[in-house]
């Protein structure tokens, strides 16, 4: 069994977790700034009584009430994905792809896939539920990252798409700046969320937009069906360049821990796929969740299943000097007693869960 260290939260709630405050403890304890940087994030060995005593004195000063120490600041194991988002500090960023159709330079109507919306909806109720430790509801936003192509022939026009990344690009970056930039939750597919490739792109190291040559950089990639708009992507296009055979095969493509692809193919309606994608950057003190399938129907799927069984998805697999990161892809089956009616209602039969192996994240994420 782990014991968390829940030194941050216990600042959040009590309304003491403000630049310097590291440093501020550090100074009043007694200690190395490092040594407390390591118990706010989580990351410490352990903590000898002494200074765990020291810390709480300090605490009791600030108005923390003694009857609630040490045990605010002591847990068993990682607290629940729900849970650590409502803890992280900060406000909650829903980001939605928003389709524009425009004429002369003028935005005729806005327009958000219903199933990404859906996803965002249950996001909204979970989070507003709060947790059973009693933390209050996070402060929750939307950002709408716009895309614009012809849906009628799937054609992506380059100088559209051009002006489309530079406005994403600028969202990207000023979450990427930001002194406290709390949780962002990215929706949707790369094809209807630039959003997400600039995420993904950062996360491995590779240029967004860009289709990728050489070895892999990013350790799944999407294969689009011929109905699909031809969003150029650092992870996704018509063929899977790294593969020999099924290179054209629409669906998921993803790496196994022996460096060998493997396929989520997407079959109409029997057989579709995602990824979601957890984030956790002690530096930045930011947590980040992506969520997107294949299809909108794999990503409303994918959504149901993050908030029914948040274990499977939480916490990150892999932990790094200053990063923790999980890749899960999730193949999806429709339900055999399911008939889509005219509302687009789809029931998921089986999900099956697969945690991208440590070594495969590990040696990408290193580079």
């Amino acid at each position: 069994m782990k014991v968390e260290c829940r030194l941050k939260e216990v600042l959040t709630e009590h309304g003491l977790d403000h630049h310097g405050v590291i440093q501020e403890i550090a100074e009043a304890v007694g200690v190395n700034r490092h040594t407390i940087a390591k118990l706010y994030n989580d990351r410490s060995p352990g903590v000898t009584f002494v200074l765990l005593g020291r810390l709480c004195n300090w605490l009791v000063k600030q108005g923390v009430p003694a009857d609630e120490l040490p045990g605010a600041l002591l847990g068993a194991g990682r607290a629940p994905l729900w849970t650590a988002i409502t803890r992280q500090g900060g406000a909650v960023t829903i980001c939605l792809g928003e389709y524009q159709l425009t004429r002369d330079g003028e935005v005729l109507w806005r327009w958000i896939s219903r199933r990404d919306s859906s996803v965002a909806a249950l996001v909204v109720q979970r989070l507003s539920a709060g947790t059973k430790g009693g933390s209050l509801p996070p402060p929750l936003g939307f950002e709408y990252i716009p895309f614009r192509y012809s849906p009628m022939d799937h054609i992506v026009d380059q100088r559209v798409l051009a002006e489309d990344i530079h406005r994403t690009q600028a969202v990207f970056e000023r979450a990427q700046q930001g002194a406290n930039a709390g949780t962002t939750i990215i929706i949707g597919s790369q094809r209807v969320n630039y959003l997400l490739e600039f995420f993904v792109a950062d996360l491995f190291g590779c240029r967004p937009f860009v289709t990728p040559s050489g070895k892999p950089s990013v350790p799944f990639f999407s294969v689009y069906r011929p109905s699909d708009q031809n969003t150029p992507s650092c992870f996704g296009g018509p063929e899977n360049p790294f593969r020999t055979r099924d290179k054209g095969r629409p669906g998921l493509h993803y790496l196994d821990d022996r460096g060998h692809w493997e396929t989520c193919p997407w079959l109409r309606d029997r057989q579709d796929a995602g990824i979601v994608i957890s984030l956790k950057d002690h530096r930045r003190g930011s947590l980040v969740l992506a969520v997107f399938g294949f299809s909108g129907w794999a990503t409303e799927a994918i959504g149901g299943q993050l908030i029914l069984k948040e274990d499977l998805f939480w916490p990150p697999t892999v932990k790094l000097k200053t990063r923790e990161v999980g890749v899960y892809v999730c193949q999806l089956t429709h339900s055999e007693s399911d008939n889509d009616d005219d509302q687009g209602h789809i029931q998921t039969g089986a999900c099956e869960v697969i945690p991208l192996g440590e070594r495969t994240l590990a040696d990408l994420l290193g580079r």
